[in-house]
């Protein structure tokens, strides 16, 4: 999928909407392991050690053919808040994970950091 798309339709306002909605709908808890995360604009008193990053995910990925389908974009039964950790094991869970990537914040697989 385009990067381009996606980053107009993750920055769009309906997504941070739908987004916000699915987080306090869970208690801004990890749907997988229930552990706090921290979400920009909601969060404001989870202790620094205790944040793990939370990603809104689409159990029905997201691709071309279906970017512009609200019933999969912004359909709340079609989204889970995970934390970072558990967004790699849901979309790694058949695949042989190299230890040296990642997930950042939008989803995107990048290397990891030394300190990581």
């Amino acid at each position: 999928m385009s990067y381009g798309i996606r980053r107009k339709f993750y920055n769009s306002a309906a997504w941070n909407k739908v987004r916000k909605t699915v987080w306090l709908k869970q208690n801004l808890l990890c749907a997988i392991c229930h552990k706090p995360v921290y979400v920009d604009g909601i969060s404001k008193y989870l202790p620094k050690d205790k944040r793990r990053t939370g990603i809104v995910h689409h159990k029905i990925f997201l691709n071309n053919s279906n970017i512009n389908d609200i019933n999969v974009t912004l359909n709340i039964d079609n989204l889970e808040g995970v934390c970072k950790d558990c967004h790699e094991k849901i979309h790694n869970q058949n695949d042989i994970i190299r230890s040296d990537l990642m997930f950042d914040e939008d989803g995107n697989v990048v290397l990891k950091n030394k300190d990581s």
